[in-house]
Formats: structure tokens, C-alpha cells, sequence
């Protein structure tokens, strides 16, 4: 077996156990996103005012609910928020002038990651509790990160030598 051939199989071999390495090492790293518990209505009269139950993981004056978005019978209306010190929270929040029976959903926004889904229909005049899904996004680690760093530099310089004998 020629030596040109001998470097590239095990070249081929260093590659393959880096990337098995790098997939074992994947992880779930939870995104922490805030996640609607509970719409209750409590509105007098024509008056439509609810309250929001909201869990979000850790808040802080640099982490927390800032925008709350609640879609009545398919309009929707912002409220604005200031930082959270617990967790879960609750907030009550005038939606104006509403008529009859509309259905009700809640979706909330971490400044840092993001918009929750919505939360399941309520009608109007009812108390809806949604599940919190509990899914994260994939992530890596900072060792498969570097171990694939130091494994490229690896390759890279014996393909530089390899390259230069030549």
C-alpha cells in the first residue's frame, strides 16, 4: 500500500471519528421561552378585560416578558411590559370594547428568545389552561465545538505537509 494512500485512509478514518464524536456530543439546549398557563376572563359587561398566567424561566431586568400579544376573535393588540420578578406571573390586561362571545388567544415575547406559540382558543366568559410543550432546539456543546476546531487544524496541517513533500 502505497504511503499517499495510507495517509488518506487514515485521514478518511480521523474525520469519521470526529464527526461521530461531534453528533454524540449534541445536546438539547432549552431555549427559554416564555409559555402562556392560563386566559381568564374577567371582564364586566361590555368592558373585555383578561388574565394572563405566564411562566418564563429565570427573569431579570436584562431577561424577561416584554410584549404580550392577545388576539381577540382574529385582531390583535400589543401590550407592552415591564420586567418580571417571578415566575410564573400573572397579568390583567384591558382589551376595550368587545362584543358578543369572541374566541381568545395569548402569545408572549422574551426580549431574548423569542415569541412563545399560542396559546389554545378560549371563549370569552371561560378559563383555558394550555399544556407547556417542554421542546428545546438542538445545540453543541462547546467541546464538540472545539474538538472539530482542533481535528480541522489537524487535517489541514497534514495535508499542508503532505503537499509540500510533494
Amino acid at each position: 500500500m502505497s504511503s499517499v494512500f495510507a495517509r488518506k485512509v487514515v485521514l478518511a478514518t480521523a474525520c469519521l471519528v470526529v464527526v461521530s464524536t461531534a453528533v454524540f456530543f449534541v445536546g438539547i439546549a432549552a431555549a427559554n421561552i416564555p409559555q402562556v398557563l392560563q386566559i381568564q376572563n374577567i371582564s364586566q359587561g361590555s368592558a373585555g378585560r383578561i388574565r394572563l398566567q405566564i411562566s418564563h424561566s429565570l427573569p431579570s431586568s436584562t431577561h424577561y416578558v416584554d410584549i404580550i400579544e392577545v388576539d381577540i376573535g382574529g385582531q390583535t393588540k400589543q401590550f407592552s411590559q415591564e420586567p418580571q420578578s417571578s415566575d410564573p406571573f400573572t397579568v390583567e390586561l384591558d382589551l376595550g370594547q368587545i362584543q358578543g362571545n369572541p374566541s381568545i388567544r395569548a402569545r408572549a415575547h422574551c426580549n431574548l428568545h423569542g415569541w412563545s406559540d399560542w396559546s389554545t382558543y378560549a371563549v370569552a366568559g371561560t378559563t383555558t389552561t394550555t399544556a407547556a410543550s417542554g421542546q428545546g432546539i438542538p445545540g453543541f456543546p462547546w467541546e464538540s465545538i472545539m474538538l472539530g476546531i482542533g481535528v480541522g487544524f489537524v487535517a489541514l496541517s497534514l495535508i499542508g505537509r503532505h503537499t509540500r513533500t510533494q
